[in-house]
């Protein structure tokens, strides 16, 4: 069976978007998979305000999608959150060229039956487009 990763919808709400995603691994594949695909969330981006669970023994990195990615956060091995950025206005797309919105996971380092589970929490948020 290959590395998986599961996202289950919490919460999702007209602002709120909390996913908690279960990871397996294989000891052969990693996971490279999108997390958030703003077009399904009736959105145009989203910040990540926090992070909760925990990871055995390997990395997942999230980047911002686009032609050029850019860091999102590594979470690092045997790493345990709660991470909470929602006082400070959480952590937001840098906007490089071409850019998506959309989040993507990758793990580093996946081993055979090494486990995560982990709920993200975001904020939907939509771009203006009305003209001045």
């Amino acid at each position: 069976m290959p590395s998986i990763a599961a996202i289950q919808e919490l919460n999702n709400g007209p602002r709120h978007l909390v996913l908690k995603v279960d990871i397996e691994g294989d000891g052969i594949t990693e996971i490279d998979d999108p997390l958030v695909e703003v077009g399904n969330y009736g959105c145009d981006e989203v910040r990540l305000d926090g992070i909760e669970g925990n990871l055995d023994t390997f990395k997942l990195d999230l980047v911002w999608d686009g032609p050029t990615e850019a860091p999102l956060f590594s979470l690092k091995s045997d790493a345990d959150a709660p991470y909470d950025w929602s006082r400070h206005g959480g952590l937001t797309n840098p906007k490089v060229a071409g850019y998506t919105g959309d989040v993507h996971m990758r793990t580093v380092g996946l081993g055979n039956g090494e486990k995560a589970s982990l709920v993200f929490r975001f904020v939907k948020k939509r771009i203006n487009t009305r003209a001045a």
